[in-house]
């Protein structure tokens, strides 16, 4: 079977095991070879790279980067794929497999800074798994990964568009997000229902928005999206336990008015937001 091609190989193997994909794991596979290859393009991955993988499923993608970086951690939360990709992946000495859930699994020990994610994330995850990369991750160059069109929309947004939220604000503080390429259902199997979009996040190296207390500022923007019918005002004194005082003061000294509501702040003004209690809080 050696000679066969990685996606035919995968549909063989996917057959001779009886594997049934899975709805309540989002599993939604692409087996083709030539839109992966492209895909691994566009991901900006190269031959000096270590690259981590969050669901592998068939193996095929695996495969692919495996002929194109120095190594490659693939982290597979479902059991039942392990015939498959020992089967597609043999002789790939640069690959490790993981059986995990990438949401529990510690990052640190399966990839090194400066690795890039490449990955076709299960879409009920996204989120979870994107938040996780970029506050918990070793600090990776890149994050490419095929989500749901929706929600590369949200990812992309600005402040002041209707989309812009928590998790759009937190991508743009770490880095810069494209999206890539549109991908029809068809080219999955299964088929989802829906669009899919191709992001590749650039992480910075030196981030443009910076405030004297980072672990503070991530406190600050996830309270600003915590309530959006309420004002920053209102969010600060219930996110940090503030006297009216007081966040009038932080909000006067980040010179914001105090009618704003959070998701109106730019990230500049939510880090000298940031700066401000830093100076207010015991």
């Amino acid at each position: 079977m050696s000679d066969l091609s990685p996606g035919l190989r995968a549909r063989l193997l996917l057959q001779k095991h009886g594997f049934q994909a899975a709805h309540a794991l989002g599993q939604n596979f692409l087996l083709d070879e030539g839109l992966l290859s492209h895909l691994i393009d566009l991901s900006g991955v190269g031959a000096e790279d270590d690259v981590l993988e969050i669901g592998p499923g068939a193996g095929v993608m695996t495969y692919l980067l495996a002929q194109r970086v120095r190594s490659v951690a693939a982290v597979e939360v479902d059991r039942r794929l392990e015939p498959v990709l020992g089967g597609l992946l043999e002789g790939c000495e640069n690959v490790r497999v993981v059986f995990a859930d990438a949401l529990k699994a510690d990052l640190s020990e399966l990839a090194a800074p400066g690795a890039r994610v490449v990955a076709n994330l299960p879409y009920y995850i996204t989120a979870d798994v994107v938040t996780r990369l970029l506050l918990h991750g070793p600090g990776f160059a890149s994050i490419a990964v095929m989500v749901q069109k929706e929600a590369a929309e949200r990812m992309t947004s600005l402040p002041g568009q209707k989309t812009w939220c928590h998790l759009a604000a937190l991508v743009r503080y770490f880095g810069q997000p494209h999206i890539l390429e549109e991908i029809p259902p068809e080219a999955f199997d299964p088929s989802p229902h829906v669009t899919s979009a191709f992001l590749r996040i650039d992480l910075y190296g030196e981030r443009p928005v910076r405030a004297q207390n980072e672990a503070l500022f991530l406190r600050v923007l996830s309270a600003a999206f915590a309530m959006r019918r309420k004002t920053l005002f209102n969010n600060l004194r219930a996110a940090f336990s503030l006297h009216a005082d007081a966040a009038r003061e932080a909000l006067s000294r980040a010179e914001l008015p105090e009618q704003v509501r959070g998701e109106a702040v730019p990230l500049e003004g939510l880090a000298r937001l940031a700066d401000a209690l830093d100076e207010i809080l015991p």
